[in-house]
């Protein structure tokens, strides 16, 4: 009965503080990943997704496709990498700026076909700074870098960087 009515309550406690009609938006990006900083992969497409849960403070939903390639015997081979983020942005919006740090979760997928284990699976905390730039009513262009503290394969602990860049659309009109 307890969490029946836990399940009932606190919905109802989140939807009487949470905003109305709170701000998304949508980021969209490429950029450079320094995984376990032995391997550079191309991130070439990072997607997010950003819904303001109150004024400065927005849930994070996102995930990234990189991929890297070398030579092998002379045909060329690719590993993968696909990241995604679970996490919460600290937004200091200022004009025509907005300075964020975001904290959170990141699980990663690495796919390497020509290694005896194809499939690796890491998890683990990150941390990232990113400025946001608007340059249109329903448009930010951003820049952003994330550290990653994974701990799964041979090493157990891993670090690695990423650096991006990408468009921020908005689903809401900015308005000074």
């Amino acid at each position: 009965m307890g969490i029946i009515l836990i399940a009932l309550v606190l919905p109802a406690m989140g939807a009487a503080v949470a905003p109305v009609a709170a701000q998304s938006s949508l980021s969209a990006g490429m950029g450079v990943h320094f995984f376990q900083y032995d391997t550079t992969y191309l991130t070439v497409m990072n997607a997010t997704y950003l819904h303001e849960l109150t004024r400065g403070l927005e849930l994070n939903i996102g995930g990234e496709f990189a991929i890297h390639t070398y030579d092998d015997e002379g045909s060329t081979e690719a590993r993968f990498l696909i990241p995604a983020n679970v996490g919460l942005n600290f937004s200091f919006p200022r004009h025509p700026a907005t300075f964020v740090f975001g904290t959170g979760l990141t699980p990663v997928f690495a796919i390497n076909p020509d290694d005896d284990r194809d499939f690796r699976f890491f998890m683990g905390p990150y941390a990232k700074a990113e400025v946001r730039l608007r340059v249109h009513p329903i448009m930010s262009w951003f820049v952003s870098a994330q550290q990653d503290l994974l701990v799964g394969g041979d090493d157990w602990i891993s670090t690695g960087t990423r650096l991006a860049t990408g468009i921020n659309f908005s689903f809401e009109p900015y308005t000074p």
